[in-house]
Parts: C-alpha cells; sequence; structure tokens
C-alpha cells in the first residue's frame, strides 16, 4: 500500500507521518513538495492559472509513482482537486474532506486558519454539501510564517487566542491546516474541535482496503 502526499509546506509532514504511523503504519508515504507555491498563493490572493499549472506538475509526479491514491496537505489548494482529478487516473483527496464531512453533522461550523486564502476553500466545500450551515471564520493571516521562522510559542498563543474566541459562539470548531493540529492538545473547549490529519489518514487507509 502506497500513498503520495502532495505539500505546499513542511509544517505538514509531521502532523501528516504521525497519524499515519498511528492509523496505518504498513503504508508507505511518498512525499512532493512545492514551498513557493504558497509564496505564490499569498502574492496573488487566489489561485492563477500560473499556480494551478504549477501544482498539476507535483499531482503528475505523484501519480507517476502508481500510488494507491494521492492525499493532499494544504487546504489552500483544495479547490485544483476538482480541476485536476479528471486528469489523473489516481483517486485524489482534499486534505479536509473527511474532517469536513465530521464537521457537517453541526449546525454552526467554526473555522480556524492561519492562511487567508483557506477559509474560502473550506466554505466553498461546506456549502456545497449543506447549503444551509452556518459558518463563522476567524483568521490571523500569516503568522504560519511564524513556524517558518521557529516561533512556535507565540504561533500557538495566537492560535489559542483565536479558539478561545471562537469558542462558545459554534457547535464545532475546525483547526482549518495541518500546521494547526499540534495546539488541539493544548486547549479545552466546550464544543468538539476537529483536526485533520488522522481524519485524512483513516479516510485514505479505509478507501486502499476496498479498492
Amino acid at each position: 500500500m502506497k500513498v503520495a502526499l502532495v505539500h505546499a509546506t513542511t509544517t505538514a509532514l509531521n502532523p501528516i507521518e504521525d497519524a499515519f504511523r498511528k492509523i496505518a503504519p504498513e503504508i508507505d508515504l511518498l512525499h512532493f513538495m512545492d514551498t513557493h507555491l504558497l509564496s505564490m498563493l499569498e502574492e496573488s490572493g487566489s489561485l492563477t492559472p500560473e499556480i494551478a499549472r504549477r501544482f498539476s506538475k507535483l499531482i503528475s509526479l505523484a501519480a507517476e509513482s502508481r500510488p494507491d491514491c494521492i492525499q493532499l496537505t494544504c487546504s489552500a489548494f483544495n479547490p485544483l482537486t476538482s480541476i485536476l482529478q479528471p486528469l489523473c487516473r489516481v483517486k485524489m483527496f482534499r486534505s479536509d474532506e473527511a474532517m469536513l464531512d465530521k464537521a457537517l453533522q453541526y449546525e454552526r461550523i467554526g473555522l480556524i486558519s492561519t492562511v487567508k486564502e483557506t477559509p474560502d476553500a473550506l466554505i466553498d466545500y461546506l456549502q456545497a454539501r449543506q447549503p444551509n450551515c452556518s459558518i463563522e471564520s476567524i483568521v490571523d493571516p500569516g503568522i504560519i510564517h511564524l513556524l517558518f521562522q521557529g516561533k512556535q510559542k507565540e504561533h500557538d498563543e495566537r492560535v489559542r487566542t483565536m479558539i478561545d474566541e471562537m469558542d462558545g459562539k459554534v457547535d464545532v470548531i475546525v483547526l482549518s491546516q495541518y500546521s494547526l493540529a499540534h495546539v488541539a492538545n493544548q486547549v479545552e473547549t466546550s464544543v468538539p474541535l476537529l483536526i485533520a490529519p488522522e481524519a485524512t489518514a483513516k479516510r485514505c487507509f479505509e478507501y486502499i482496503l476496498q479498492k
């Protein structure tokens, strides 16, 4: 069994590897990364044709490795899945879909993000499946770069502040990015707090077993 992981940041590596080790250690993980994609997205503010072409090269490389499936790990690029899937014979999974499917069990959903472009990608998915769902979003844009700079303590403190602000306003809180998953262990909330990596690994494993 083999899963190709497609990354736009290094911060997704440990969370998804830890999740697969816990859920399905027998799966071989292949990593395909282009960290310039996030810079391009932040500069443009949207998924441009240039970003789509660059991202498609990663998907092509991943598909050529003949994995059982391709798993994205960066939420902001998830809309490209629907564009590129028809061009790829290998099943592609969004980074967040397993987590968001859980979130849809609740009426009021709160999103916590550190990349400005991320919430739109999640909101589109949620509203396409449940048009009347209530969504609140809090973003502290750009603080993902604190992780790149080795300032995890400051990053985590600001994420906890967002979680505290959201708690009590919604029925479930979603940590939108893999880079936020570790903060879930630092807080206690009055509502469920969802993270993506383990739900993602479980969905990949179930898909492979059913092939």
